[in-house]
């Protein structure tokens, strides 16, 4: 059962790649339509180090927070460069982001979701945040966004909220004493998504 539990969620990773490859090409195509080719170089330049970066870790079940948020923020900082949004990174100072180890580019498609449905048309007034807390054992992960709010009925225009919730489904399969559970809520202001990594600081 482990073994083919392994191939499916190896299966879901490698469809995670091309969704990712497929958004910040239009990013770099955005530039382009500007005529912002200065900034296209970059983003070019950038972006092909980041995905060098992203495909050598997504080979990995489990990588160090301290990889998985680098490699968070300099997605941000892409996208942060064709839509002019803020973003904050916070992590709790008690967390030892190089000795604990998280699912690989778990959060990566509700940071994309939070982007291209919430705040891109907002540009500067877009605003993204990532905070990471512990409550107990528990490792909190949450990314919140003042943009459009969510609901059932425009919840099937992000594919990667679904390839996350068959992730962390396989996930929980192959894990013992850890789970990982996930959310999503309308704030009123905006949405916010909480990732809880049960009894992941034993």
């Amino acid at each position: 059962l482990n073994q083919v539990t392994q191939a499916e969620i190896k299966s879901i990773k490698s469809q995670f790649n091309p969704h990712f490859v497929f958004n910040a090409l239009n990013s770099i195509q955005g530039l382009i339509t500007k005529d912002d080719i200065e900034s296209a170089y970059i983003y070019l330049n950038d972006f092909s180090q980041l995905l060098r970066n992203s495909l050598t870790e997504s080979e990995k079940d489990l990588i160090s927070l301290s990889k998985d948020i680098d490699l968070i923020d300099n997605y941000l900082k892409l996208e942060q460069l064709r839509f002019g949004f803020h973003y904050q990174i916070n992590i709790d100072g008690k967390i030892n982001k190089d000795i604990i180890e998280v699912p690989v580019l778990l959060l990566q498609p509700v940071i994309e979701n939070a982007i291209k449905h919430g705040i891109s048309s907002l540009y500067e007034r877009g605003v993204l945040k990532i905070d990471y807390n512990t409550n107990g054992n528990d490792l909190i992960a949450m990314v919140s966004n003042n943009g459009t709010g969510y609901n059932n009925s425009n919840s099937g225009r992000g594919r990667g909220l679904k390839l996350t919730n068959e992730r962390v489904v396989l996930l929980n399969k192959l894990l013992k004493e850890q789970s990982v559970h996930w959310q999503i809520s309308n704030t009123g202001s905006g949405t916010q998504v909480i990732f809880i990594f049960k009894n992941w600081l034993l």
